[in-house]
């Protein structure tokens, strides 16, 4: 096959008040017709910036430092804006990562594909153009695409979004798709049909893609060749087998210890030491050498060349070097047992149960809720839904998006209103949410430590203690941080707004104890949102949520943008409160892995309703309902089994 794209020693900097920041450093890489390179690594080290520096979308402060990028054999380094504005779309296209920001708020989301595909066929006729959006809608999964296509984005869950984001871009047919993290916000059964998707896409139109993600488990499955990114930098690059069975560098050999698959019946997921270096202090010799186990002396004096392991399979470390000491394999390495030390052991797909205590902390009963827009759809995002979570319980929700997990969520938390309590058992409804265009009823109760939170009397009597004591993690980490204060004020919000001392002696000595704790270093306390990455946001946003040290905490997707070393650290966060703190979790996901790992109990939504609730080993051994079955047929498809 032609090499369709051809990336040279390229480097990309932002320049900030602090100096030159260098989020790319003299990457290469090439791209055949009809291939699909998935780019790995953690949050922040760039793997975006070399997406957009392509595609000529970086912002005003960055600036492409040296290298040179080449398609279908034009050397397009040089390109203004008016030369790229004629191959965005159509040679080349972008599933951004952020659904919310890439979509307009005030345009219905058929119309919004129209556009995209107006400009590349600009004669259509509008039953043609109507046609081809509805096309384009089923193919991404969205599901009576007819009347959704007249709806608005707030009226689509987040998985929903990124569908609606993903058709946009695939309306002027691309040769080359750059995808940033476009299955981050779905269930692995809509997972599945896009991953089916884009290789249908690949071998019906030849398009090839650069799918840019955390899960190890997707890139196993679509991936021809994988690169593995850290600090700017590729430092691994092959063909998805030689990757998986024959890594040889050791910080793809940690990524792949964090998946929960290495370890079952441990009490914690393996996690690499430390944290990833800020992209302007760069440490001297290989970024990666602090928090590398098996650092040579050179290491931190040095940077590595790049070594060549076969004619596909390339990797930047010392260790390859003929004068390096011998240590094993990759495959070795990842099958030896002393690398699977993570604690102390506990039953296969158990979890600690000497936290949970029999009182019931939270109980929801007979829940239901409904959207009407405009008087023409009504959606019933939750229906006669009830489960109880005990004190020290880590219950899950799972399924897929749009089934209502995060509607249950916001009635938990008073966001979305539930009705006043009627007679004991009753069941009442009342209009709760009022806009221009949408309403809102609902029916049912729910009872946190005894209290009708549903009662308006009630919560007005409580609302401090609810308000304090319970905590929420959004799904969307850019639109719950406010982006006109600095890191280290949002997290320090919360005590200030209930006037609380903080437990050590400062809102700054507190911010950056909460920042260490969710794996993130105290020098992004004074930077403001838009500076960190996506899954920086969503560390911020639940250093926040951990500052008030509830005894509820409702955590809606808290790892879905999270590379998979930040999900363990963060999935070890979540076991160590609730065993030092007995503090009880709603955690909502659909990263089946982590759930199984994490949680005692499961319940499964589908269509607004609670179809079945088990204890977590049961519900993954002995599922009970067709679409359970359904879920967990797609996670032993898509997840990487170890080596």
């Amino acid at each position: 096959m032609n090499e369709i794209l051809e990336v040279n020693n390229l480097s990309v900097s932002f320049h900030t008040l602090n100096g030159d920041i260098q989020a790319v450093r003299d990457v290469s890489f090439s791209l055949r017709a009809g291939e699909i390179l998935v780019i790995v690594g953690e949050s922040g080290c760039g793997k975006s910036v070399l997406c957009k520096a392509i595609m000529k979308l970086l912002p005003s402060a960055a600036k492409i430092r040296s290298g040179s990028i080449r398609v279908k054999g034009a050397d397009i380094t040089g390109y203004r804006e008016r030369d790229m504005q004629r191959l965005r779309g159509k040679l080349f296209s972008m599933i951004l990562q952020d659904p919310m920001t890439a979509l307009n708020p005030i345009m219905p989301v058929g119309t919004q594909i129209a556009e995209a595909v107006k400009v590349h066929q600009p004669k259509i006729t509008k039953k043609e153009l109507k046609k081809r959006v509805i096309e384009l809608l089923t193919l991404v999964g969205i599901e009576r695409p007819e009347e959704r296509m007249n709806m608005y984005p707030c009226h689509f869950s987040g998985g929903m979004r990124q569908r609606s984001v993903m058709a946009a871009a695939l309306a002027g047919n691309p040769e080359i798709l750059f995808a940033d993290e476009p299955t981050t916000a779905l269930d692995v059964t809509i997972q599945a049909q896009i991953l089916n998707l884009l290789r249908d896409i690949r071998h019906k139109l030849g398009t090839a893609a650069v799918f840019v993600t955390h899960d190890l488990g997707i890139a196993a499955r679509i991936a021809d060749r994988v690169a593995v990114m850290y600090a700017g930098k590729i430092v691994e690059i092959g063909t998805a087998e030689e990757i998986f069975t024959d890594p040889r560098h050791p910080y793809t050999w940690g990524l792949m210890k964090s998946l929960p698959a290495f370890s079952k019946g441990r009490d914690e997921l393996y996690t690499i030491p430390g944290m990833p270096p800020t992209p302007h202090h760069l440490p001297k010799g290989d970024a990666f050498a602090c928090r590398n186990e098996y650092a040579l002396a050179i290491d931190y004096e040095e940077e590595p060349p790049v070594f060549q392991v076969t004619d596909t399979h390339y990797a930047a470390t010392w260790l390859l070097d003929e004068r390096a000491p011998k240590i094993p394999s990759g495959a070795a390495v990842l099958k030896s047992a002393d690398l699977r030390d993570g604690g102390k052991q506990y039953p296969a797909g158990g979890v600690m149960k000497t936290g949970i205590k029999e009182e019931i902390l939270l109980d929801v009963r007979h829940l239901s809720y409904t959207f009407s827009i405009r008087d023409k759809l009504s959606v019933k995002a939750a229906e006669d839904v009830s489960f109880q979570i005990r004190r020290g319980e880590i219950f899950g929700l799972i399924g897929e998006s749009g089934s209502g997990k995060s509607t249950v969520a916001r009635c938990i938390m008073n966001i979305y209103r539930p009705p006043g309590q009627g007679a004991a058992g009753g069941r009442g409804k009342a209009d709760i949410r009022r806009g221009s265009d949408m309403e809102a009823s609902g029916a049912g109760r729910i009872l946190y430590k005894g209290i009708d939170i549903c009662e308006p009397g009630q919560f007005r009597r409580n609302k401090r203690m609810l308000e304090t004591t319970r905590q929420m993690i959004f799904q969307d980490s850019n639109s719950s941080l406010n982006p006109r204060m600095k890191v280290g004020d949002i997290i320090a919000e919360p005590l200030k707004i209930h006037r609380i001392n903080p437990p050590r002696g400062s809102l700054r000595a507190e911010a950056e104890f909460q920042m260490r704790y969710v794996g993130l270093d105290a020098g992004y306390l004074d930077k403001y949102p838009a500076e960190l990455s996506g899954g920086q946001r969503q560390r911020v946003a639940i250093a926040r949520a951990l500052t008030m040290e509830p005894e509820l905490l409702v955590a809606d997707e808290p790892i879905a943008s999270l590379d998979v070393s930040i999900q363990a650290q963060i999935v070890n966060l979540f076991r160590h409160l609730q065993k030092e703190h007995g503090f009880s979790f709603l955690f909502i996901a659909h990263d089946l892995a982590m759930v199984e790992f994490l949680c005692d109990r499961v319940g499964v939504m589908y269509q607004g309703k609670l179809v079945e609730t088990a204890p977590v080993k049961e519900l993954f051994s002995n599922p009970k309902h067709e679409y359970t079955k359904k879920l967990l047929s797609c996670l032993n498809d898509i997840r990487y089994a170890p080596i």
